[in-house]
């Protein structure tokens, strides 16, 4: 009603009506009436009022209230279907299509653009735009940045880069491209263009990886209806709320990606958050970890992840309880329950899995934690990279350094021959299956996690053609003195 009455005063008429639907309705035909022309209407982030019920901190999900809310809205919006004969155009944008359904039921006479390749380009800066409008401000940054305007432009499109909305043509993020070209440093803008709060919650309930979604198929069904906000599968919600965005196939479907490093870095970040305890320190960790990557410093990297899993509460260690495989058998359970289409110990078989993959985690979540920690960190972690042998668990690219990366569990990791056991064992495991072979000169690093310990217990990397082992003791890194002959560095 504050809003209507601002837009009532602008155009010098008296609103009034019984709610604010009513009113709405009402000014509608009176700024019509009084200037003679029909209104373009224009709705930003129409769906703001149940973004904030659901991402409000501290609070559960309350249903009802979101369905008040949206009975008010519908109530609202359907006034734009009655007074369509005094208007000229009607423009709603929005994060979220999920109240879309509930909201406009019955405003029929929209047309939704959103996967319309007319409009693809429309809300974003392309690369074409990028370099005739803002060719003066990539000169100065890069002159004062000290890179030339090619090596500028590249990271530009690496870093904000890369949404789509037809899944065909791409575009910057507008706030971000200007923010950029304000503080004339690359940052992580979109962390600051908006409320975080509901991810960050979604994450947390959902035990999600970070790079689970990465190159997940998406039909043009799904990507037009995700469904309701409480019930759309995880890739939908991420997709929706613009953390992944549409690559399109050649059969017509989708796949979803990360747009850019930008959004990646956001995405790890929240999701380390949500494991560390101290939220506090987790910006500063990763900026500490892409300057030990950037410099090859190994045992500084290896410093960085040891103090980033030493954070990670120990009950996400063991609550597994959430993922879909466990959710899967213990629904399957609920329902067996004293029906005599499984034998009893097929069921106790099942129940000892569900328990079993409650209470473990294996390889692939370290795996996943390592990865959340070099993106937040700004690299470029692929995860089972298929090579021409086999799977690579992690190939890490930052500046002009290449990490090829093997993770080992280390069983009952106490004391140091089982550390180096899985160590030699990734290492040989590289070696053998030639990991990074179309890299010019990488850096191989051997990893073990001590499944007592829950951190990393040993590391092995080979820098030009040299070995180095490093000694790990109390959670921090000591690197042995060599002795003659012994190969190490």
């Amino acid at each position: 009603m504050d809003r209507l009455g601002i837009v009532a005063e602008r155009h010098q008429v008296s609103l009034h009506g019984v709610n604010c639907a009513n009113a709405f309705s009402r000014l509608i035909r009176d700024v019509h009436k009084a200037s003679g022309q029909k209104s373009v209407l224009l709705v930003d982030e129409y769906d703001a009022p149940v973004i904030n019920i659901v991402g409000r901190e501290k609070r559960a999900y309350d249903k009802n209230l979101v369905m008040d809310t949206r009975i008010v809205m519908q109530d609202f919006f359907t006034q734009i279907k009655i007074e369509e004969k005094h208007l000229k155009l009607a423009f709603i944008t929005g994060v979220t299509k999920f109240s879309r359904m509930g909201v406009f039921s019955k405003l029929n006479s929209l047309v939704d653009i959103s996967l319309d390749s007319d409009f693809s380009a429309f809300m974003g800066c392309t690369h074409e735009e990028l370099m005739t409008y803002f060719v003066p401000f990539i000169s100065a940054t890069a002159l004062e940045l000290g890179v030339s305007e090619e090596e500028l432009v590249n990271k530009l499109k690496e870093y904000y880069d890369g949404f789509s909305f037809d899944g065909i043509n791409e575009v910057y993020n507008p706030f971000s491209i200007l923010s950029f070209f304000k503080a004339r440093k690359f940052g992580n803008f979109w962390m600051e263009s908006g409320s975080n709060t509901v991810i960050r919650k979604f994450l947390r309930d959902k035990t999600l990886t970070v790079d689970q979604f990465q190159g997940q198929e998406m039909d043009y069904s799904e990507a037009r209806q995700p469904g309701e906000i409480d019930a759309t599968s995880p890739e939908g919600f991420l997709y929706q709320s613009g953390y992944l965005t549409l690559r399109a196939t050649k059969d017509g479907a989708y796949r979803l990606y990360y747009p850019n490093s930008e959004v990646r870095e956001a995405v790890s970040k929240l999701f380390l958050q949500n494991f560390n305890s101290d939220c506090g320190s987790i910006g500063k960790s990763g900026r500490e970890l892409g300057a030990r990557l950037a410099s090859g410093d190994i045992v500084g990297m290896v410093r960085v992840l040891i103090q980033l899993l030493a954070g990670i509460h120990y009950s996400d260690h063991l609550d597994a309880s959430k993922l879909p495989l466990v959710r899967g058998l213990k629904k399957i359970i609920r329902k067996i329950s004293g029906d005599d289409r499984l034998e009893p110990s097929d069921a106790s078989k099942a129940a000892k899995l569900a328990e079993k993959l409650q209470k473990e985690r294996g390889e692939s979540y370290y795996r996943s934690m390592l990865q959340a920690c070099l993106w937040m960190a700004g690299a470029k972690a692929t995860p089972e990279k298929p090579e021409n042998l086999g799977r690579l668990d992690l190939e890490v690219v930052y500046g002009s350094l290449t990490y090829i990366m093997e993770l080992k569990i280390a069983k009952n990791a106490k004391g140091a021959a089982r550390a180096t056991r899985a160590t030699r064992a990734g290492m040989d495991q590289i070696r053998r299956k030639g990991y990074g072979g179309a890299s010019e000169t990488p850096v191989l690093v051997s990893l073990a996690v001590g499944k007592a310990e829950r951190n990393i217990v040993g590391c092995l990397f080979k820098r030009n053609g040299r070995e180095t082992a490093l000694k790990i003791m109390a959670g921090t890194c000591v690197t042995p003195p060599p002795s003659p002959g012994d190969g190490l560095e």
